[in-house]
């Protein structure tokens, strides 16, 4: 991979707006997932398939958590300016996300298991 210096406008507005959506993405499952876009004091509804929901959605999250580390760990390798410290508040912040999203998948989990009762 060329540093980014050497690489063209257009590949660095791709490169942009690929990260861009990336974090707008993982905005946006925090806030579906939290519960944030339901009216207040409405609880989201629990469903016959909460279960696999909670399971898939703690998948997602490790995922997007996976290719995060990945991503910067990627811009370490292209860019030494300013790391590792860099890549530690990234490192960082994704790690307070992720937990974060795992805490609210885990108090989902013990709600809906408290209404299966």
């Amino acid at each position: 991979m060329k540093p980014l210096e050497e690489q063209t406008l257009v590949r660095r507005i791709v490169t942009t707006m690929i990260i861009v959506i990336v974090v707008l993405l993982l905005l946006s499952l925090g806030g579906w997932i939290s519960g944030g876009w339901e009216a207040q004091g409405e609880p989201a509804p629990i469903t016959k398939y909460e279960a696999e929901l909670i399971a898939i959605d703690r998948e997602a999250v490790k995922i997007a958590y996976r290719d995060q580390i990945q991503h910067l760990f990627q811009v370490w390798m292209k860019d030494e300016h300013g790391q590792p410290q860099r890549a530690q508040v990234g490192a960082r912040q994704a790690r307070r996300a992720y937990i974060d999203v795992m805490n609210v998948l885990e108090e989902r989990e013990r709600k809906s298991k408290e209404l299966a009762r």
